[in-house]
């Protein structure tokens, strides 16, 4: 191609001022193709012969009428722009693999690019290229990926300084001074890559970066190697922004955290919010407790109100506890009307949790109104403290626990704090628990009985069974200490079975013996609300050879209050067995004489506290024993312990007595041998052995 050609129309072109170009001699002297890109115009505005065959162009100005930004990829544009930047910022040189596509017709190239100035002081880009050979296609085809991805991809020496980055990362980091730990928004982040690094060689880590768009999050791998272009050791890092991941990991992370009802964290936020409480009692010397907060009788809300109002409810509560919250505090839902208060304090504390405690109360017993009905709720209370009462999340959260069944014990609407105590009882208790649950595959559980004597001549007519433990260690155990346990670890029924089993067996024995006395059961509501309960009844009663109307079995007054259908079928059925019904504790408790009526009570068991304040409550009980003679049944008056007792109750014409005055309760041996003495001792002389 004719060198004049080459060099129009630029041969009037300045390097710098006053100092002409002279094309055409570069075009003779340089076997290299070379050419000219003007970054405004997007057109190439002068090469040489090698130049023009790597651009596939016959002339210069055919050449240069291509608009080559007309179908540049947007990685290219942002790859040139950059290049602009860095030729006049810092004089950069650049030497990568690179395809152009002149007529649709891939050429791989190894290029050098540099700075050029125009004469109207404008910079240009030169570059110096020749076609790549085959073997040298496949490094063509990696670089040329680099330039395109949108991986960030940068080369940094050891001391942090940056020694190369692709396209993608000048752009994310374009303005900043290409120091790799200036990059990371926390120091520690990037402590802790280079720690990962030196323990490993390579290192993978999710990270807050500075970038030019502002703080992002970036999933970076990191690895050791050496710059190809200097040998030195360096640190290669790929990135890729995970900000949008991350964004939704936190919206989840929120819900997955959030009680869906009230706002407030959930049971899942508890160890979270506990090591940030943990991290503050630490770096700031501040100590916190956490006050176990349960509403009381809420079942009773959500069970006459209906569950829409419960709700309700809740949601109040917990925007009053969140308005008690100070800068520190937490406050989590635990689920049902449980929540958690972490409260944060310096010092010992007693003064802000007591009067937190108290404000707790006092805000959370105002009456609420809902639809023109007003509800209040009283909650109680439990706080432990950290570290006194425990260092971990478990063992605080048991001593609050503990301390809020105490408050419950105690009368509720009111606070305890937790104590070593406690925790002695509560273990006390789980050891007895694991021993009961022994007990019964042991057979270490017996039967003793106390005599019930008719009021007028001291005869003895029934037996209560009574069931005693006898523990491989602790000794004979009363019912007092595990019965209330029974109950909780579903023990009831099963003991329930045994005792009623083992006291209409004994009965049997005793009738054969030539003793006709009636046995008085105790039994629970657990055991009541069986639909199976009448059914074992009338098995025990046909495998012992007794009859209905020989056993008596004992309810509290509690428990009539329960019309529901197994307890309504349980009754029908019993009395069909001819199965006699007593009100054990009468006048202690609530009583619906209508319902008392309609179940058609045959003993009623005056409770022994009535006993025990004679002579000062004497009208009082006189009272309740009145009412017991409406129900038109046999009145037992049960607590007997002194002769003045003893002599008030038959001069007011009870039918049966009970009490220690007149017997404990004791082994069957020992009870056949009472009744063989009262079977042949006249009355006076019977006075005399009871009454001493």
């Amino acid at each position: 191609m004719p060198a004049s050609d080459t060099t129009t129309p630029l041969a009037a072109s300045k390097a710098s001022a006053g100092t002409e170009i002279d094309f055409a001699a570069l075009s003779r002297r340089v076997e290299t193709g070379l050419w000219v890109y003007d970054f405004d115009a997007g057109r190439i505005i002068w090469a040489n012969g090698p130049g023009l065959d790597i651009w596939n162009a016959a002339t210069l100005t055919e050449l240069s009428q291509r608009d080559l930004l007309s179908d540049m990829s947007v990685s290219v544009k942002r790859r040139l722009a950059q290049y602009l930047q860095d030729f006049i910022a810092k004089d950069a040189v650049f030497s990568e693999f690179w395809t152009v596509y002149p007529g649709g017709i891939p050429r791989p190239l190894q290029v050098r690019f540099s700075g050029l100035r125009l004469g109207d002081g404008r910079m240009a880009l030169l570059c110096e290229g020749r076609i790549a050979e085959m073997h040298e296609h496949e490094a063509l085809r990696r670089a040329d990926a680099l330039i395109h991805t949108q991986v960030m991809i940068s080369l940094y020496n050891r001391a942090g300084k940056a020694l190369y980055s692709n396209p993608a990362a000048s752009r994310a980091f374009a303005g900043l001074d290409g120091d790799l730990g200036r990059r990371f928004v926390h120091r520690r982040d990037y402590t802790s890559l280079l720690d990962a690094l030196e323990r490993a060689g390579e290192a993978n880590q999710i990270a807050q970066i500075h970038t030019e768009g502002g703080r992002r999050w970036h999933e970076m791998t990191a690895r050791f190697c050496h710059d190809p272009a200097s040998g030195q050791p360096s640190i290669l890092i790929s990135e890729t922004d995970v900000s949008r991941l991350k964004e939704e990991e936190e919206r989840a992370s929120k819900i997955a955290y959030t009680d869906a009802l009230t706002g407030l964290p959930n049971r899942l936020a508890l160890a979270p919010i506990f090591e940030r409480m943990m991290d503050g009692a630490r770096v700031r010397d501040r100590h916190f407790g956490i006050l176990f907060i349960d509403l009381d009788h809420f079942k009773a809300v959500n069970d006459t109100l209906g569950h829409a109002f419960g709700d309700m409810l809740l949601k109040e509560m917990a925007c009053r506890l969140s308005r008690l919250c100070r800068r520190g505090d937490h406050v989590v839902r635990l689920g049902g009307d449980e929540f958690l208060f972490f409260a944060a304090f310096r010092g010992r504390g007693d003064q802000r949790l007591h009067k937190l405690s108290g404000d707790i109360i006092a805000s959370l017993s105002e009456p609420v109104l809902c639809e023109e009905r007003v509800m209040a709720v009283t909650p109680s209370i439990g706080i432990a403290l950290y570290p006194q009462h425990g260092a971990d999340m478990p063992r605080l959260m048991q001593g609050a626990d503990l301390a809020l069944y105490a408050a419950k014990g105690s009368g509720r609407n009111g606070f305890c704090f937790f104590s070593s105590e406690m925790r002695a009882a509560s273990e006390e208790k789980h050891a007895l628990a694991t021993d009961l649950k022994r007990a019964m595959a042991q057979g270490e559980f017996e039967v003793h009985y106390q005599p019930r004597l008719r009021a007028r001549d001291l005869v003895p007519v029934g037996a209560e069974a009574l069931v005693r433990w006898r523990h491989p260690a602790r000794g004979l155990v009363p019912p007092g200490q595990f019965i209330a346990l029974c109950e909780e670890i579903g023990l009831i029924g099963e003991l329930g079975r045994f005792v009623l089993g083992e006291a209409l067996r004994q009965q049997g024995e005793w009738r054969e013996a030539g003793y006709r006395i009636s046995m008085s059961v105790n039994i629970s509501l657990r055991e009541l609300c069986d639909p199976d309960f009448a059914q074992e009844v009338a098995v025990a009663l046909a495998a012992s050879g007794c009859r209905g109307p020989e056993l008596e079995l004992e309810l509290t007054e509690t428990l009539f209050l329960d019309d529901s259908a197994p307890v309504r079928a349980n009754m029908e059925l019993l009395r069909a067995m001819g199965v006699r019904i007593s009100i054990d504790d009468f006048g202690t408790g609530y009583s619906n004489f209508a319902r008392l009526h309609e179940m058609s009570v045959d003993c009623i068991k005056i409770d022994r506290s009535f006993v025990r304040a004679l002579p000062k409550n004497r009208a009082l009980t006189e009272a309740v024993i009145s009412m017991a003679r409406l129900m038109k049944a046999r009145i037992v008056v049960e607590g007997i312990e002194t002769e003045e007792q003893a002599a008030w109750v038959r001069r007011f014409d009870c039918d049966e007595i009970q009490g220690f005055l007149f017997g404990r309760p004791i082994p069957p041996a020992e009870f056949i041998a009472g009744l063989q003495i009262s079977k042949t001792t006249p009355e006076e002389e019977l006075r005399r052995i009871i009454f001493g």
